[in-house]
């Protein structure tokens, strides 16, 4: 086999000039394919990052909402219980707007499992000072729950039998300063935590009405198969009943 020996230097020139040319082009050509994946893997994390915000940041502000409430039936409560005393005749009449002022406290964990015990997750999110804040929220809202909530739940249990238990029950009226302590240190993080990602309020009620939307939507699924289910139930009934009475004659 003969080597193919260029005859002058310009074809000398034209053969180097032609492996530059291919070495280039397929330096290019690897260098758009890495770097077209390495772009795409940053806009898949980049998605990924604001996503996890975006829902801690509705869960901030979802349980926010639901303490507001909590705070606003503790002073409610405590309101009424100072209207009865001051007429002690009216007891029996309005005990049942006191039973009604009753706060209620429930919320999912998921996300702050999630969040607080997943290395993936935090690295992903990639700014420490927001997992710190974040993770000290779930702190103060675990804490608010234990010794706010659940506290005044089992102090005031039996308080509404007669005049002179609600009387001693006199706890009432620290209960809505701790939480409005609570409630004001906890709407500081959340209004850092904003800031620090920068969520405006228009991009998080979208997430909100997004949110609510497929909660609708799961919610009338949901419904529409319980109802197909007891439907399918009321007809297995009625068959065992057939049955029981063939077998009788």
């Amino acid at each position: 086999m003969k080597l193919k020996v260029p005859k002058n230097i310009k074809d000398v020139n034209t053969m180097t000039g032609q492996f530059v040319l291919s070495f280039l082009a397929t330096t290019i050509s690897i260098a758009l394919t890495f770097g077209s994946a390495h772009i795409a893997e940053q806009k898949k994390k980049s998605k990924e990052k604001r996503e996890i915000v975006m829902m801690v940041m509705y869960d901030m502000q979802s349980t926010l909402n639901m303490l507001d409430e909590c705070d606003s039936c503790l002073n409610g409560f405590f309101d009424k219980q100072v209207e009865i005393l001051e007429n002690p005749e009216t007891f029996d009449e309005q005990r049942l707007y006191l039973a009604q002022l009753i706060p209620r406290m429930d919320y999912p964990t998921t996300l702050e499992n999630i969040f607080t015990s997943s290395i993936e997750t935090i690295n992903t999110v990639g700014n420490t000072l927001f997992v710190e804040r974040v993770s000290i929220f779930y702190d103060m809202r675990s804490k608010y729950k234990h010794e706010i909530f659940d506290d005044f739940i089992q102090n005031m249990e039996g308080c509404i039998e007669n005049i002179d238990s609600l009387a001693a029950f006199s706890e009432t009226v620290e209960y809505p300063l701790l939480s409005g302590a609570y409630i004001t240190d906890l709407k500081m993080l959340f209004e850092q935590c904003k800031q620090m990602m920068y969520v405006t309020d228009e991009e998080l009620q979208t997430f909100v009405d997004e949110r609510y939307k497929l909660d609708k939507a799961h919610d009338a699924t949901v419904g529409d198969m319980t109802e197909q289910a007891v439907m399918e139930n009321e007809k297995r009934i009625q068959r065992f009943k057939e049955a029981v009475e063939k077998q009788k004659q």
